[in-house]
C-alpha cells in the first residue's frame, strides 16, 4: 500500500521510504562527544598548571612597600617601621596582620591601627593617634572617651587639666569635665584641676588658682547658676577671691583672699 499526497498544484507526491544510516553516521555523535571530552580535559589540565604557577607566585610574593596613612603628631614613621618590619620578612599571604596590629597598638600614643594588603607587594598601615584631653592623676593621660593611656613620663603634657576620681570613674569625670569646661569657657575661666571624691562630690581649681566647691547635688545646675551671676557679682573682683562654695540652696559662699571669714551672697534677687 502506498501513501499518496496531493500538493497545491494537484500533482501527486510519493512519500519516500526513510534510509537507514550507515555505520559511520551512527558513530559520528559518539566521536563528537569523545572529542569534546578530550578538549575539555586538555583545557582543565592547562588551567591547572597555570593556576598552580599563579598560586605559587602569590604564596612567595614578598612585601616590598609599606605605606603609612593617618596624621602623625606624636608617633613617628620610625615608630611604625620598628613595629612593622619585625614581621614583614614573610610573604603577603603568610604575614600575620593581627600580630602587627597588636605590636602597633602597644605604643601608648596609638589609639588604633588598621592594616590591609594591596596586591601585589604593598602593606598599607593606617594609624589613629591618641588625643590627650586631660591628665589623670600624676602620670597618666585621658582621651576624649575617658580612656587612660600612659606614654613615657617625659612626654606628659603638664599644661593639661588634671583630673582625679575613684578607680573606674575616668569616663564619668571626663564627661563632667567637658560639660563644666564648656560652661565656664565663655567667662574666660579655665579648669586647672577637677576632682570627684568617694562620696560623689565635685571640686575644682581654676587656672587663676580660685577654687570652686560644687558638691554632689545637681552639679551642672550649680555651675549654671554660678555662671549666670558671675559677670554681675564676681567678674570685677575675681583677683581678690580665693574660692567659691556652691553648695548653698539660695546663695554662693565667697571666700576672699587673706581673710578667714566667708561671706554668703544670696541668689534670691537674681534667680526667678
Amino acid at each position: 500500500m502506498s501513501l499518496f499526497l496531493k500538493n497545491k498544484r494537484g500533482r501527486g507526491a510519493s512519500l519516500r521510504k526513510k534510509r537507514e544510516p550507515n555505520a559511520l553516521q551512527q558513530r559520528l555523535p559518539q566521536f563528537r562527544k569523545a572529542l569534546v571530552s578530550v578538549l575539555l580535559l586538555l583545557v582543565i589540565v592547562l588551567a591547572g598548571l597555570n593556576s598552580r604557577t599563579l598560586i605559587e607566585d602569590i604564596a612567595e610574593q614578598r612585601i616590598e612597600y609599606v605605606v603609612i596613612e593617618g596624621e602623625l603628631n606624636r608617633v613617628t614613621e620610625s615608630d611604625v617601621q620598628a613595629a612593622v618590619f619585625e614581621f614583614i620578612n614573610r610573604s603577603m599571604v603568610a604575614i600575620d596582620l593581627i600580630q602587627i596590629k597588636a605590636a602597633l597598638e602597644s605604643n601608648a600614643w596609638i589609639n588604633s591601627a588598621r592594616l590591609r594588603r594591596k596586591w601585589p607587594n604593598t602593606l598599607i598601615v593606617n594609624v589613629t593617634e591618641e588625643v590627650p584631653i586631660a591628665r589623670w592623676g600624676d602620670n597618666r593621660l585621658l582621651n576624649q572617651e575617658g580612656r587612660i593611656f600612659s606614654p613615657p613620663s617625659e612626654q606628659q603634657l603638664l599644661n593639661l587639666a588634671k583630673l582625679s576620681g575613684p578607680e573606674g570613674s575616668e569616663a564619668r569625670v571626663m564627661d563632667q569635665y567637658q560639660v563644666f569646661n564648656q560652661m565656664l569657657y565663655p567667662k574666660n575661666l579655665r579648669i586647672a584641676s577637677l576632682s570627684l571624691n568617694s562620696r560623689g562630690a565635685w571640686s575644682m581649681q581654676l587656672s587663676n588658682e580660685v577654687t570652686i566647691t560644687v558638691g554632689s547635688i545637681n552639679p551642672v545646675a550649680r555651675i549654671r547658676r554660678f555662671v549666670r551671676v558671675y559677670d554681675e557679682l564676681f567678674g570685677s573682683q575675681i583677683a581678690g577671691i580665693e574660692g567659691f562654695d556652691l553648695r548653698y540652696e539660695d546663695g554662693i559662699a565667697v571666700r576672699p583672699k587673706a581673710q578667714a571669714d566667708t561671706s554668703l551672697i544670696s541668689m534670691n534677687s537674681t534667680e526667678q
